[in-house]
């Protein structure tokens, strides 16, 4: 047995307080998928969604790598949301279905209401307002629905009974009652839009000064296509023009491929009807080239 004399036990003991004297740092795969987290939901809170879900990715393989479920799920559930804010319904699904199957035997309280919300928008995305109302049905029957996910769910729930032309889109609107906030009253003023054609003009208006205030991108985005849609459906080709083309500049901005590519297509259907031959086949390139996979920031080769 080593003897330890009284100088080395000093030496020892002055060791041990030393390093219980440091302040403990976290691993590094602790820092970077924080780091990882807080990076993409600023992109996501400033519209750059493309960047956020580079984050959120980044910050997914990190927790992965030390088998963090519930941090797993948070990832693959803002990587989600981030992809249908683009567009992107398909890779959406993908990671709410990775979700899903952690929730299976892994619960995380509170987060099965948000991937029910998040499906119900690929829902709407996919044109199917049926299932989305179905599952949106669902989440506003549970009482236990956070009131923030209750009010989106409402939200959804009008814009699904306006898609499928449903006779009660008009009861359903009655029910959101007053606006919370300026961006939630941009929203409503939409929904009107689509109860109320005449002041159709107006209330897009009123909603794109909202989301101009507040540089919300999406919104600005939306309400120009619909704007534009609704010019469309009037024949007032100029205009119509004016407001999809502007969607369309946000839309690229957003790296955002799928909703370019049908605003692409209403801007051929209004140069068609203009008479610019070499416009509308510039905006079927366009379209094509962003459908096979074109980068939105690099437009085709002419």
């Amino acid at each position: 047995m080593t003897r330890i004399n009284a100088a080395s036990m000093l030496v020892l003991t002055a060791s041990l307080a030393a390093c219980g004297s440091k302040p403990v740092q976290q691993p590094a795969t602790v820092s970077n998928a924080q780091r990882f987290m807080a990076s993409g939901m600023q992109a996501y809170q400033d519209n750059r969604y493309a960047e956020a879900r580079n984050f959120f990715g980044r910050a997914f393989m990190e927790y992965r790598s030390v088998d963090n479920l519930d941090r797993e799920a948070d990832a693959l559930t803002d990587l989600a949301d981030a992809a249908l804010q683009q567009g992107e319904v398909k890779a959406a699904r993908g990671h709410l279905a990775q979700a899903r199957s952690l929730l299976a035997t892994h619960p995380v309280a509170g987060l099965a209401a948000r991937l029910t919300l998040l499906e119900s928008y690929a829902d709407l995305q996919s044109q199917d307002p049926t299932a989305a109302a179905a599952k949106l049905d669902g989440l506003l029957a549970d009482a236990s629905t956070p009131a923030d996910l209750r009010r989106a769910a409402l939200i959804a729930r009008t814009q699904a009974a306006f898609d499928a032309k449903a006779s009660d889109a008009a009861d359903w609107l009655a029910k959101l009652g007053a606006p919370q906030g300026e961006l939630d009253e941009a929203r409503l003023a939409r929904l009107q839009a689509l109860a109320e054609p005449a002041r159709a003009d107006t209330l897009y208006a009123d909603a794109l000064k909202r989301y101009q205030a507040a540089y919300y991108r999406p919104g600005i985005a939306a309400t120009h296509e619909e704007w534009g849609g609704l010019l469309v459906s009037q024949q007032q080709w100029p205009a119509a023009r004016d407001h999809l083309q502007r969607a369309l500049d946000v839309r690229l901005w957003m790296y955002d491929a799928t909703h370019s590519a049908r605003i692409l297509d209403g801007l051929k259907q209004v140069d068609t009807a203009l008479g610019d031959a070499d416009a509308a086949k510039k905006d079927q390139q366009y379209s094509d080239y962003l459908k096979n996979g074109g980068d939105p920031s690099q437009p085709p080769n002419p």
